[in-house]
């Protein structure tokens, strides 16, 4: 049985022992190798969690309209996002509300406001503006410690780390941006391995595509053809 989870003292001292360094015994100990791994840590996990849709850092929430309409006319009703707010998922207009079980919506993110149209199409005149219920699915920050991600997801960022350390104490940049780009790789691993277990998305088949595996008869040849020359051309 493998050790897990890890959290941030954990993994920097496995990315201290990985590039052969003194491990840290408590966190905040006043140590360079504790104020360049957690820089390094801190960085790398923000980049990480902001570039795709963990759901164990996710959360949904209903959102309450500003009082301010937005400055853009093209938009009727404005709402503040959460403070927490680091990727914005998706945005879903009348959420389990009675009369709808909720929608995509079209939305802009304008002066750190999410902004949309009542009834999710064309503004409607100021004195028609009822305030819909939104909801969104979004990335919060409010997660230090990956005790809920993949191992890989772990690997990556003790990687991230180890780039850090090499560039922060021993001063190696080469090696620093080899261990960025193997950080890099590891990264997509977690995610492909991540969403390997989600349920299965049915694909797009698009009308055009469809129609073109289906094997047609050219025009008719003689007078009404398409060059009326007996030949279509």
């Amino acid at each position: 049985m493998f050790q897990w989870p890890v959290d941030k003292l954990g993994i920097i001292n496995s990315a201290l022992l990985g590039t052969g360094d003194n491990t840290v015994n408590v966190a905040d100990d006043g140590s360079d190798e504790w104020n360049v791994c957690s820089s390094a840590y801190e960085t790398a996990l923000a980049y990480i969690m902001e570039g795709h849709s963990w759901g164990f850092a996710t959360q949904v929430a209903t959102l309450q309209p500003s009082p301010i309409a937005p400055t853009d006319n093209a938009w009727d009703t404005a709402y503040p996002l959460p403070a927490d707010l680091v990727h914005l998922i998706w945005v879903r207009i009348n959420q389990g509300s009675a009369s709808d079980t909720g929608q995509p919506c079209l939305y802009d993110i304008l002066q750190g406001q999410l902004v949309v149209n009542a009834q999710g199409g064309p503004p409607p005149p100021p004195a028609a503006v009822t305030p819909s219920i939104i909801t969104i699915k979004y990335v919060t920050n409010n997660y230090a410690d990956p005790t809920l991600a993949t191992p890989t997801f772990a690997m990556a960022l003790q990687t991230y780390v180890m780039s850090g350390i090499y560039r922060g104490l021993h001063e190696d940049s080469t090696e620093a941006d080899r261990t960025y780009q193997a950080a890099e790789a590891i990264l997509q691993q977690a995610r492909t391995r991540y969403d390997q277990q989600k349920p299965k998305r049915s694909f797009f088949n698009s009308r055009i595509t469809a129609a073109r595996r289906v094997r047609r008869p050219w025009p008719p040849v003689g007078n009404d053809s398409w060059g009326g020359s007996g030949t279509p051309s």
